[in-house]
């Protein structure tokens, strides 16, 4: 059991955690574009905005609220489409842009995913002669960049339709992504000096050992 719970603790670190919540956060995200909800009228008494009463003080008639109704709240079709329009862009534009991104988000999602799950792969030794996108990390990189890339676009679109909130938000998630990429750049360093160590002929330490679980 405690070779068990070591392991455990060594494969699910805290770069595998991230890459997790990523994988979550575009997927999400991405196929939230594609579920608009739909406004309904809330006809609960209880939400009721405004109310008329008569002079014996009974109420005749009130004003209900609507809600979005739906697996995902926000239509985001209206939403896009609001902004661009204030920008005195048609809502095709709008809407070719909702989904490019859409596709994009949900493309990145899958790609965390895989680095996630290969977070999990058995170690075994490197093939010097071997090079792809995932040994040289020329993917890992590019996930990011596009990540970033991402977040540029949305804060300038924001800053262009004057949402200021949105700012706030897509500049806390953008520094998320900078956070993550430094964190994973660390932890990847680290594996590979460890591993360069084991060919050299070296056993792992107790501290290298649990660093590695971090």
């Amino acid at each position: 059991m405690k070779k068990l719970i070591y392991l455990i603790d060594q494969k699910i670190n805290l770069i595998t955690i991230l890459f997790l919540f990523w994988s979550f956060f575009w997927g999400l995200n991405g196929f939230d574009k594609f579920f608009n909800g739909k406004s309904e009228p809330n006809l609960d008494k209880s939400a009721a905005t405004q109310a008329l009463v008569d002079e014996n003080g009974k109420v005749v008639y009130t004003v209900q609220p609507s809600q979005k109704i739906g697996w995902y709240g926000v239509n985001r079709d209206d939403k896009f489409a609001n902004y661009f329009d204030r920008l005195n862009l048609p809502r095709s534009v709008a809407t070719v842009s909702l989904y490019f991104f859409a596709i994009l988000e949900i493309a990145l999602a899958f790609l965390f995913f895989w680095l996630f799950l290969k977070q999990f792969q058995s170690g075994k030794p490197d093939d010097e002669s071997e090079v792809n996108l995932f040994k040289d990390r020329t993917i890992h990189r590019l996930i990011f960049k596009a990540s970033i890339w991402i977040f540029i676009a949305f804060l300038t679109g924001d800053i262009l339709f004057g949402d200021r909130a949105e700012v706030w938000e897509h500049g806390t998630f953008l520094l998320m992504t900078l956070v993550t990429y430094d964190l994973w750049y660390r932890t990847d360093q680290f594996f590979i000096e460890m591993r360069k160590r084991k060919a050299d002929g070296e056993t792992d330490s107790d501290f290298s050992v649990q660093a590695s679980s971090y």
